[in-house]
C-alpha cells in the first residue's frame, strides 16, 4: 500500500485550537498493476492532488499490484461498494457493456494525447451510461499505446502475422489478427513471458509497459514502434455509493482532480513509450520503426476487420464509432 496523505503534527494542533474538524473520509483505490509503473503513479498523482484540494478531508489509499483483489476481480468488488475506486482496462467491462471493447479497437486511437478528448465528445456519455448499466462509475480514462513484439520473423505489416501464434489485445484486434492469417492463443499476461519463451506464442500485441512490466525484452527479438495504430484505453471506475460517501463537493473535486490527470497520464504515457523502445534496443531488441505509409496499411487493415466487426456485431458499435468521430 502506498500511503500518500499524513497530517503534520503543526497543522493537526492547529485544527485541534480551530475547534472540530470535519469527518475525514478514507478512500481505498486498486489496481492490478506493478508499484512504479506509470498507472501505479497516476493513481498516486490522484490521490496526492485530492488530499491536497481537500486539505486532508479526504485521503486515499493505493493498494497496486493486486494486493487486495485480483484484476478482474475489482469491478465486482466496486460495484458491490467493497472497493471505491480502481484503475480499469475498459475493455474488461465488455461481457456486461459491449461497447466498451472500442476501448481497444484497432486503428482508432493513434496517441495517448488524441484519446483525452474523448470527454468532450458524444462517445463520453455513451460510455458513461453503458458502464453505469454495468453497475460501476466511468469516472475518468487514460490511453496507452499498444505495439506488437515477436520471437522469431518480424511482423511489421499486416500480411506479416500469417503463421505467427500471438495474443491480442481484445476480442477485436484478434479477430483482425486471425482473418490475417495468425493462431490467435490468448493467455494472462502474467503468461505471457512462459509462452513467449517456450513457444506457445511467437508475438504478442499489448502496452508498451507490459512489454517493460513482464520483461519481454527476454523473449523477444523484434519490436515495432513509431506511430500508433493501437490504443487501450484504462478507466478509473468508482462505486455507486461513491459520491453519497463524500459529499457533492468533495466528489466534485474527486471528479475535477480525475478529469485534469488525464493530460498529464497522456504524457507520460508517450514518455514511457520512447523510453522503453530506447532500452529494448539496448537489451538487443532489433526496433522496426513504421513509416507513415506502413501506419496507413495498418489502419485500413483495422478498419477492414474490427472495425467492421465491432460495427455489424457488437449492440450500439455503429453508433459508438460515430459517437467517437471515427472516420474511415
Amino acid at each position: 500500500m502506498n500511503t500518500l496523505f499524513k497530517l503534520a503534527p503543526c497543522a493537526a494542533l492547529a485544527l485541534a485550537i480551530a475547534g472540530p474538524a470535519a469527518a475525514e473520509t478514507t478512500l481505498r483505490f486498486s489496481h492490478s498493476y506493478t508499484d512504479g509503473d506509470t498507472r501505479d503513479r497516476w493513481a498516486d498523482y490522484i490521490a496526492e492532488a485530492v488530499a491536497e484540494r481537500t486539505e486532508g478531508e479526504v485521503t486515499i489509499e493505493v493498494y497496486p499490484n493486486q494486493q487486495l483483489f485480483k484484476a478482474k476481480a475489482q469491478a465486482d468488488t466496486v460495484a458491490r461498494d467493497r472497493l471505491d475506486l480502481a484503475s480499469y482496462p475498459l475493455p474488461w467491462l465488455s461481457g456486461r457493456a459491449p461497447i466498451t471493447e472500442i476501448g481497444a479497437l484497432p486503428g482508432l486511437v493513434t496517441s495517448p494525447l488524441d484519446g483525452v478528448d474523448w470527454r468532450n465528445r458524444p462517445i463520453w456519455p455513451m460510455l458513461q451510461e453503458a458502464v453505469s448499466g454495468a453497475g460501476v462509475e466511468l469516472l475518468g480514462s487514460g490511453w496507452a499505446m499498444a505495439t506488437i513484439g515477436t520471437a522469431d520473423t518480424p511482423v511489421i505489416a499486416p500480411e506479416d502475422l500469417a503463421g505467427q501464434k500471438v495474443r491480442g489485445l481484445g476480442k477485436a484486434s484478434e479477430l483482425m489478427m486471425a482473418e490475417l492469417g495468425a493462431t490467435i492463443t490468448s493467455v494472462p499476461g502474467s503468461e505471457i513471458y512462459q509462452s513467449m519463451q517456450t513457444g506457445v506464442l511467437t508475438g504478442d500485441m499489448t502496452i508498451y509497459a507490459s512489454f517493460e512490466g513482464y520483461s519481454l525484452d527476454e523473449v523477444t527479438n523484434h519490436l515495432l514502434v513509431g506511430p500508433g495504430f493501437i490504443g487501450a484505453m484504462h478507466s478509473i471506475i468508482g462505486s455507486p455509493g461513491l459520491e453519497a460517501k463524500l459529499g457533492a463537493e468533495d466528489y466534485a473535486t474527486l471528479i475535477e482532480v480525475i478529469a485534469e490527470s488525464e493530460s498529464w497520464f497522456a504524457e507520460q504515457s508517450i514518455e514511457d513509450n520512447d523510453r522503453i523502445a530506447r532500452e529494448f534496443a539496448e537489451a538487443g531488441v532489433e526496433i522496426h520503426e513504421l513509416t507513415p505509409e506502413q501506419v496507413a496499411v495498418w489502419h485500413k487493415a483495422s478498419r477492414d476487420h474490427a472495425w467492421t466487426y465491432f460495427r455489424e456485431e457488437v449492440d450500439g458499435g455503429a453508433e459508438a464509432l460515430e459517437a467517437a468521430g471515427a472516420h474511415e
